[in-house]
């Protein structure tokens, strides 16, 4: 019964101009329930410039321009979450991103003698998140970062540097805590 509604809805949301598609997407961001998901589901697929299969994105969630955003299959956003991807962001597989997690793509540049920070201009620099990544609840994931496979990202964690591959980062700012999973030794198999 849910997915012919899903198939319907994605088809309506396809004769739909993109910002009418957005205006109403605003609208269902607080749906509960496992039809919430699925009929946001169709709402990202619709509006972000790449979306997989098996994406849950939960009531609360923010989105902000999705037409930078690429999500890939199995990638699971939690409630309270703030996803801005006006300068670009790519989500590999299999991620997930707990509650109240933050990721930003913009930041002002606070640099210029001459200007209030307020009035700043806004400099845009892209986050990637590779496959098998897990953030943690509260994390927040500044502009410009890449984490690398197979990562994890501690909850309450400021990430504000690239994290490298089979690793743990947590605190403010994020460091290097431990490897995130077996490691594999040079030359072994």
């Amino acid at each position: 019964m849910v997915k012919p509604v899903l198939v319907g809805l994605d088809a309506f949301l396809r004769l739909l101009p993109r910002g009418a598609a957005a205006l109403l997407f605003t609208l269902v961001r607080f749906l509960p329930t496992q039809l919430g998901i699925g009929i946001r589901y169709a709402f990202v697929r619709r509006l972000a410039k790449r979306c997989g299969d098996c994406v849950a994105i939960h009531d609360g969630v923010y989105l902000f321009r999705l037409e930078n955003a690429e999500l890939g299959n199995n990638v699971s956003v939690h409630p309270m979450c703030y996803l801005d991807a006006t300068g670009g962001l790519v989500i590999g597989n299999d991620v997930s991103i707990a509650h109240g997690a933050s990721i930003l793509t913009t930041e002002h540049d606070y640099t210029q003698p001459d200007v209030m920070i307020r009035d700043a201009p806004v400099t845009r620099a892209p986050v990637t998140i590779g496959n098998d990544v897990w953030i943690g609840a509260g994390a927040r994931i500044l502009a410009g970062v890449t984490i690398a496979d197979h990562a994890v990202v501690g909850a309450g964690a400021v990430v504000t540097r690239d994290v490298p591959a089979r690793q743990v980062v947590a605190g403010v700012p994020a460091r290097v805590l431990k490897p995130s999973g077996p490691q594999l030794r040079v030359g072994s198999r």
